[in-house]
């Protein structure tokens, strides 16, 4: 093996525009990647891209964060659009994005109204203005935010053609969803909801797998999120998380998982408000309001998430009153907070950090309200958030569950699906998603 790396490495090549040749492999090489996954080790390759990072830095440029990373078949990555695990995955064709037929619709102009008409779905601004008019067979779900009126005949459309409608306030919180039922009976299905959630030691495995998805996929953000300046601050997080990992097996009750969860929470909000451009940087999470940009658009983020959430569980049949590790509050859909816990870093945070570091999400981009406590996200924010995350709700995968494919969206269907297996016979297990 060392006589071929040392062959490799002693063969020479044209250096850029047409240079005198120099050794080594070529830069865009494949074989340049496959020489150091076999020559360096984790520590070493760490090293190296601090070697680079800081050496691009010196020249004004900086390393792709989201390309660049040390990383393990254990933990899963992908290269060249290709993922790759511990049970390396089949290829697939389709692993970019690719454009649904139906999509979602998001409307936040006040005192807007949406319609339908003649196979067409219309949005008008409160001037009868036409803000918007897509065919009706194109819109998936409805999403309102603050003062938006739904005709009768729309809410009569939506719920004859399982079109999801979700209401939220102004300022993204959650109100409620309307979903048709239609004529199945739930009420076996309500019934082992509320044996599973009443039986503490079932309740405790389901529990326990959903912290331990969230933390792990925690880990991923940042570690793959790392730079130069923040190895310190972000790798003793890390560390710290890790070790609160290893302990959540171990919880014997709710309160002390919660715990373990909020710990490792205040850990990794810590290093990723490190993790930021310096100009919204933060110290850890702040919501009910939140008091920052970062912090607006996570909850912001959260909130549109919980609505597929809450949609994934009535489609599964489950009842999103009934929760496991949060609690039953009048306030909330607890089943859906359990649901979305691991989505939370594998979408929203991640759509947030890759915005702010790609300038998209700014400090402009939150704004102090007259008599309102709090951050708030702008127009353009809330724009740049809902792209980036139907972007990423949209990229499809493989590997994440096994013998499975398709869109983030369907795989947090596909979650539902399993937690209401598990509802019906736990015997059968849950577990979180395996993150590329």
């Amino acid at each position: 093996m060392v006589a071929v790396l040392d062959a490799l490495l002693s063969r020479t090549s044209s250096g850029p525009g047409g240079q005198r040749p120099v050794p080594g492999l070529p830069q865009g090489s494949s074989l340049s990647p496959l020489w150091a996954n076999l020559a360096l080790s984790r520590d070493e390759a760490l090293e190296a891209i601090r070697v680079i990072n800081e050496a691009v830095e010196d020249l004004g440029m900086r390393l792709g964060t989201e390309k660049t990373a040390a990383m393990s078949f254990d933990e899963g990555f992908c290269f060249l659009g290709e993922d790759f695990g511990p049970r390396y995955p089949p290829a697939l064709d389709d692993h970019r994005v690719v454009d649904p037929p139906r999509r979602a619709l998001y409307v936040g102009v006040q005192g807007a109204r949406v319609r339908v008409s003649g196979g067409r779905c219309l949005v008008e601004s409160p001037q009868d203005e036409e803000l918007l008019d897509v065919p009706t067979g194109g819109v998936e779900r409805l999403v309102c935010f603050g003062s938006v009126g739904v005709s009768a005949g729309f809410r009569s459309w939506a719920l004859a053609h399982d079109v999801e409608m979700v209401f939220c306030s102004r300022r993204g919180s959650y109100l409620g969803h309307a979903l048709d039922l239609g004529s199945r009976v739930r009420v076996d299905r309500v019934r082992a909801q509320l044996a599973v959630a009443d039986d503490a030691r079932t309740a405790m495995v389901f529990a326990r797998a959903v912290v331990e998805a969230k933390v792990r996929k925690q880990i991923v953000v940042v570690q793959k999120a790392i730079r130069r300046q923040t190895v310190e601050v972000a790798g003793e997080a890390v560390g710290q998380m890790r070790h609160l990992l290893r302990m959540v097996p171990l919880a014997e009750s709710r309160d002390e998982l919660m715990g373990l969860e909020g710990a490792a929470a205040r850990e990794y909000f810590a290093a990723l408000g490190e993790l930021v451009p310096e100009e919204v940087r933060f110290t850890g999470r702040s919501r009910r309001p939140p008091q920052d940009m970062v912090n607006s658009a996570l909850s912001f983020g959260y909130t549109i998430l919980l609505g597929e959430t809450i949609s994934a569980l009535c489609a599964a049949g489950l009842d999103p009153a009934i929760g496991v590790l949060h609690a039953e509050d009048e306030s909330r859909p607890s089943p859906a907070l359990d649901l979305m816990e691991e989505f939370r870093p594998l979408v929203v945070d991640q759509v947030v950090l890759a915005a702010t570091r790609r300038g998209e999400l700014r400090a402009v981009h939150g704004r102090r309200q007259d008599g309102v406590d709090g951050v708030l996200l702008t127009k353009a924010g809330r724009e740049a958030l809902i792209g980036g995350y139907e972007r990423r709700m949209l990229q499809r995968t493989r590997g994440a569950l096994p013998e499975f494919s398709g869109s983030l969206r369907r795989h947090l269907y596909r979650q539902a699906q399993r937690v209401a297996a598990f509802v019906r016979d736990p015997a059968v297990g849950w577990t979180g998603l395996s993150w590329r």
